[in-house]
């Protein structure tokens, strides 16, 4: 088996335990059911998220700036800190940077999420569908946003020595797709998601320490920038705390407010409305 499956069952396994002992039968709800209401989740979660900026007031754009700036301000050791990296290569390191990416991978995260979802759904673990829901709904609107933001800034990688200031919007070459870090992003909206549904610190430890590992391991390969790495991380934090005020408010009745979008059985089919 290759390794990045055995390292995706394990967390399966290790995240499984936690959820089946927080299980809930509930027979009044059939699978198909249940799959429409959170594929429906998912859907409203990622509108949700998509269009967060028409909803945002005076403190939303000022925390906003104050990430902009606080970004700014990093980029000024960009440089210093892949010259860091580039003067501590390891065997030790290496391996570590193997885990980090190897969590990071999209594919990983598909695995991960799709079978925790499976058995949560048959296990009848409300918990652990609810988390593989947020996990989905954060991903999607972040990899929309990643993807567009890669190809419109352009910035060059740091393995090709051109420096942090690079840009060439619109190139469409992987080595120009730095800004910013998908695997971080990834990474971190994975641990996030379960370490805030978690009560356990050394799980929590373990989860965001593999995040924090994603992250670096992009930059220790000289595949992003440090700037390219924060915001990754940062993107997924709000994103996770978005879909999960979302879910909560959606789960008692709360008006919403935005864009959502529902699958509603119809007939032998779904139908897929979209609510303002």
């Amino acid at each position: 088996m290759p390794q990045s499956l055995r390292f995706c069952w394990l967390l399966i396994f290790l995240i499984s335990i936690n959820s089946l002992s927080l299980a809930q039968q509930n027979q009044s709800s059939s699978l198909p059911g249940k799959f429409i209401s959170d594929a429906s989740h998912v859907l409203g979660g990622t509108g949700h998220v998509l269009t967060s900026l028409l909803r945002w007031h005076g403190k939303d754009w000022a925390i906003f700036v104050s990430v902009l700036g606080g970004t700014f301000a990093l980029s000024f050791l960009d440089e210093e800190v892949n010259e860091f990296f580039l003067r501590n290569h390891s065997k030790t390191a290496d391996k570590l940077s193997d885990v980090g990416i190897k969590y990071g991978e999209p594919a990983t995260v598909v695995i991960l999420t799709g079978s925790l979802y499976a058995v949560g759904l048959i296990a009848g673990s409300e918990w652990l569908r609810e988390s593989c829901v947020i996990l989905s709904a954060s991903l999607l609107p972040d990899g929309i946003i990643q993807t567009v933001t890669k190809k419109a800034t352009g910035r060059a990688r740091p393995h090709l020595g051109l420096g942090n200031h690079e840009f060439d919007p619109f190139r469409n070459q992987e080595a120009y797709y730095s800004f910013f870090s998908g695997h971080a992003m990834v990474a971190m909206t994975t641990s996030h998601t379960f370490a805030k549904r978690i009560d356990s610190a050394p799980a929590k430890v373990v989860l965001y320490g593999l995040g924090g590992i994603a992250g670096l391991s992009r930059m220790y390969n000289e595949d992003h920038w440090l700037t390219d790495v924060v915001l990754g991380n940062a993107l997924a934090i709000v994103s996770v705390n978005s879909v999960s005020k979302w879910l909560e408010a959606k789960k008692n009745e709360k008006g919403m407010g935005g864009l959502q979008w529902r699958i509603i059985p119809a007939g032998r089919g779904v139908s897929l409305s979209v609510a303002w």
